[in-house]
């Protein structure tokens, strides 16, 4: 229940935040006409699928997939800019004679407010969230699997507010203040403080942060994609903690799409080593808006 109460805190953070830019501006008084929505929504499934009989050349039966939705609302009046967005990824695979084995899974929901101050400089408030869908497990060849992860265990919840810079049409980023929250139920040690022994469920932690990303059309339907996103914890700047992505989509067809993922995640207190994630695919893309 505590983490529970804890999201709840941080989305009544949130909603107060939003509150406050918004009523106090005085131009908030508007017609209808000054509002705009744009809605972007993609949904993507990529499937994979191998299977031999009498092979003499040998092979392993595989069937693999991935399916992800990715979208994004923008409100923009005269004075503020409001983005939610989200994504939502997961994918399993089966290998012959094994259990099936989970490859994906990703929530991840944002929820950015910026003021209109300047040409280029906008001061913000930010909400994100970051967890998954189903338990996760390390394997080996020798041991039973192990749980090392579930729903909403751990979970990630950060609110900064600061300044974005909008340096182009391709490119943004921001330098703030904000809290990381890390709220865990069963696997503490998601949460667990470097510096002491005591066992936590939800860690809090008051930082600065930075985020900066680049979104440039290499072709006409080839785009590359990149985020980094920096927190440094104001007692230990030293541990700063790196989230990065980068992709590369290539459009084929209206249906068709192919996809160069990476992901790399150095946090010193989970892991002395830069986590990283690479992944190629191809499947059915579709635009819904």
């Amino acid at each position: 229940m505590r983490h529970f109460f804890l999201f709840l805190t941080s989305a009544l953070f949130l909603f107060l935040a939003l509150s406050a830019l918004i009523f106090v501006n005085p131009l908030r008084a508007q017609t209808i006409k000054d509002t705009t929505w744009k809605h972007e929504l993609t949904a993507q499934l990529n499937l994979s699928q191998v299977s031999f009989s009498h092979w003499q050349a040998g092979g392993t039966d595989a069937l693999a997939y991935i399916a992800t939705l990715i979208g994004k609302s923008t409100q923009t009046l005269t004075s503020t800019v409001w983005t939610n967005s989200y994504k939502l990824a997961f994918g399993q695979a089966k290998l012959n004679g094994q259990d099936i084995r989970k490859t994906d899974d990703e929530i991840n929901l944002e929820s950015l407010l910026s003021y209109k101050w300047g040409v280029h400089i906008d001061p913000y408030v930010d909400a994100t969230l970051l967890t998954q869908f189903a338990p996760g497990y390390t394997y080996s060849d020798t041991a039973a699997p192990v749980q090392v992860s579930a729903f909403f265990d751990p979970a990630y919840i950060k609110e900064s507010a600061g300044i974005g810079f909008l340096l182009s049409k391709a490119f943004e980023t921001r330098l703030g203040i904000g809290l990381r929250e890390i709220v865990t139920d069963k696997f503490n040690n998601y949460a667990a403080e470097p510096t002491e022994n005591e066992v936590k469920k939800v860690r809090v932690t008051g930082g600065l942060e930075s985020v900066s990303q680049l979104d440039f059309p290499i072709d006409t339907n080839v785009l590359f994609h990149t985020k980094l996103e920096l927190f440094a914890p104001i007692k230990t700047l030293d541990r700063i903690v790196v989230h990065g992505e980068g992709s590369i989509t290539a459009k084929i067809s209206k249906w068709f799409s192919t996809q160069l993922t990476a992901l790399f995640i150095n946090e010193p207190d989970v892991s002395p080593f830069t986590q990283i994630k690479e992944g190629l695919s191809l499947g059915i893309s579709y635009a819904v808006f």
